[in-house]
């Protein structure tokens, strides 16, 4: 799972757009505005590191196209989904000068879940009633998230930013009867905007601090509406000038309600855990 993930976050067409960005912009730019003696410098960062989710919580219903499911199901407690998962995660930034930025995230989480069906009122999809049955599932959820930062406070210590972009997100869920017959999946994609505050604090030059909240509210089209919250904190040691190794903690969570071609319900989805990576620094 953890290769699969791997690929599909690796491959993700925005890193391009921070590429580009730094060669469309160029050195010019930073010169004009670069100050000196300002914590976090550095005008590149990629950074390479693992997801450990140690807990999550997803409940659902689905109506329509799965005709019957429209039962709040508990997708660990009732489907026997995965609750802990560990997967890759990329975060990347071009920085313009000390009080612009380009921000990058990508990650996908990928659970699955076999289950013996005891459950009233029954479960039926696309006609198959699964009560008694085994429904074998799977979730998928892909984020690709770019933003924009303006650092309004920035010195030899301290990094103060508000920031705002687009959350990309894929959300899937698919089921089946283990015998790959009956197969069904319902998902959407949606860009979702998202407005966050970020604070880097160098305790020394070395070893600094990190933390970052977003959220968003969303109504689309009348086809997506929900809410979001991204919280952060982490910590990393510059082993040398341009790498530094971290960890921290992260969690996520998310409400949407979709009422779109192949989905109509609601999602309630909550990850937490902790990260550790690689940070390269240019």
């Amino acid at each position: 799972m953890f290769n699969k993930n791997f690929i599909k976050v690796a491959r993700a067409p925005m890193v391009a757009v921070i590429i580009t960005s730094g060669m469309l912009f160029g050195s010019a730019a930073a010169a004009d505005d670069e100050s000196v003696g300002v914590a976090f410098p550095d005008k590149y960062m990629i950074r390479l590191g693992s997801y450990i989710v140690d807990g999550s919580d997803t409940t659902f219903s689905v109506s329509s196209d799965f005709g019957g499911l429209g039962t709040v199901i508990d997708y660990s407690r009732d489907l026997g989904g995965e609750s802990r998962v560990t997967i890759p995660r990329i975060d990347a930034y071009y920085r313009f000068n000390p009080r612009h930025r380009i921000d990058f995230t990508a990650f996908s989480i990928d659970r699955t879940g076999s289950r013996t069906l005891e459950v009233d009122p029954p479960i039926v999809i696309d006609g198959v009633d699964y009560s008694g049955g085994t429904l074998n599932s799977e979730i998928n959820y892909t984020l690709y998230k770019l933003g924009y930062a303006y650092s309004f406070y920035h010195s030899s210590k301290v990094e103060l930013s508000l920031s705002a972009g687009l959350n990309f997100t894929e959300y899937d869920l698919k089921f089946n009867d283990g015998t790959g017959n009956n197969a069904e999946t319902a998902g959407f994609t949606a860009p979702l905007p998202m407005f966050g505050l970020r604070m880097g604090y160098a305790i020394t030059p070395k070893w600094a601090v990190n933390y970052v909240v977003e959220s968003f509210f969303i109504d689309f089209e009348d086809s997506v509406s929900g809410a979001l919250v991204n919280y952060e904190l982490n910590t990393e040691y510059k082993l040398f000038k341009n790498f530094a190794i971290g960890a921290g903690l992260a969690r996520i969570g998310s409400s949407l309600k979709v009422n779109a071609t192949d989905m109509k319900g609601s999602v309630s989805d909550s990850y937490r855990g902790y990260t550790l990576f690689g940070t390269f620094y240019f």
